[in-house]
């Protein structure tokens, strides 16, 4: 079968019932038009010949005359669905239904003021030192606020320690004095944030830290699984015997909207969270209606209903697609954007990682519904299609 081109426009003349009926296409004025992923994937993958002004044109004359930005990894990505048996349509802004949102519990707080409170902090360490440790023994047995002597060994050694998010947390809400140890003088909060390399990232990160923290959630660093935090739910406490003892089930990451990463970095630390049983959470903090970027994401997917039956481009799509390469660098405005608009369209988001081997890897997106929360915050998971 031949396609062909002219006037910019791709499409079948005659003998096309067979590609409409595999969900190629779109038919008007008997002809049958069909996007450049589709044109690429019939000349690679089923030998079709296509022409321009009665010459042949190769895989490679096709990408040329067509070529924009990221086409073949939008093509690959459609290919690998193909060949799934999988569908894939080019993305319409248009609302499908409502997101199903993952309920997360919350907790109340009721934090003693200890209004005399005295906290040192080390500007070189990023840490705090509380006196008098005993009078915060309650809030750490029920809260696990700092740490008291050694890690999961409460009773060994005497120092109670906070680190820098912590600090901040007493001062704002347990009405702590916070000290500088090296010179003794009273220092603010903004003070704190001076002392760190980059203000900005560490408030964002400080502002995620507090929205968990008030819907009563445990959260403490999670450099060991690559990510700011990891959080526990409600209720976990840090005195229970190690038989007793509650892992950590999720990590959270921050990412500023005024951040950029590499693609690979970001996926290394999902695949890193999802290689010891956590969920990876993102949040986006501070978004705000001037932030939000008209980002063009790629397709509508269609999946598998719960009785795993292959849906059509007749049924309702399953997700949003938006087609990534493993070098490119993604902003959090611009996830904080994608994430809303497929939001709006009443989908989930699927990211599509196209690695330097042509492989993809997928990403489902699926907001959390966190009680009274600020911020919109997603669980991130390997998905296979």
């Amino acid at each position: 079968m031949e396609i062909k081109i002219e006037d910019n426009k791709i499409f079948v003349e005659k003998d096309f019932s067979e590609l409409r009926e595999k969900f190629f296409g779109t038919v008007k004025d008997n002809r049958l038009y069909l996007t450049v992923e589709e044109c690429l994937y019939l000349n690679e993958m089923r030998n079709f010949e296509v022409k321009k002004d009665g010459k042949l044109l190769s895989f490679i004359d096709i990408i040329r005359e067509f070529g924009g930005e990221k086409t073949f990894i939008r093509y690959n990505t459609y290919r690998e669905w193909r060949d799934r048996g999988l569908f894939l349509k080019r993305f319409e802004l248009k609302n499908f239904g409502n997101v199903t949102k993952v309920s997360y519990p919350s907790k109340s707080l009721n934090f003693e003021k200890f209004k005399n409170l005295k906290i040192y902090f080390s500007p070189s360490d990023l840490i705090s030192f509380v006196c008098e440790p005993e009078k915060f023994f309650k809030i750490f047995e029920d809260y696990w606020i700092g740490q008291y002597g050694v890690y999961k060994q409460h009773k060994k050694g005497k120092t109670f320690k906070l680190d820098i998010f912590e600090t901040i947390f007493c001062k704002k809400f347990l009405l702590a004095k916070i000290f500088n140890i090296e010179n003794n003088e009273e220092i603010s909060e903004e003070e704190i944030f001076e002392f760190t390399k980059n203000k900005e990232v560490f408030k964002a990160i400080y502002e995620v830290y507090e929205d968990w923290r008030l819907r009563g959630f445990v959260v403490k660093t999670g450099y060991k699984f690559g990510s700011h935090f990891r959080i526990y739910f409600p209720g976990v406490s840090p005195t229970k015997s190690p038989k007793e003892w509650i892992h950590s089930q999720h990590v959270l990451h921050v990412f500023p909207k005024f951040e950029r990463m590499l693609i690979s970095e970001w996926s290394r630390a999902i695949r890193v969270a999802h290689s010891v049983r956590k969920t990876f959470i993102i949040g986006v903090p501070g978004m705000k209606e001037s932030d939000y970027l008209d980002i063009e994401l790629d397709f509508l997917a269609f999946h598998r209903d719960e009785k795993n039956r292959v849906l059509t481009p007749n049924n309702k799509p399953s997700y949003i697609l938006w087609c990534l390469g493993e070098d490119e660098y993604i902003g959090g405005a611009e996830l904080g954007s994608a994430l809303e608009i497929a939001e709006s369209c009443g989908l989930d988001l699927l990211l599509a990682i196209n690695g330097r081997e042509s492989d993809v890897t997928y990403y489902l997106a699926k907001q959390i519904d966190l009680p009274e929360s600020r911020f919109k915050y997603y669980e991130i998971r390997w998905f296979q299609p």
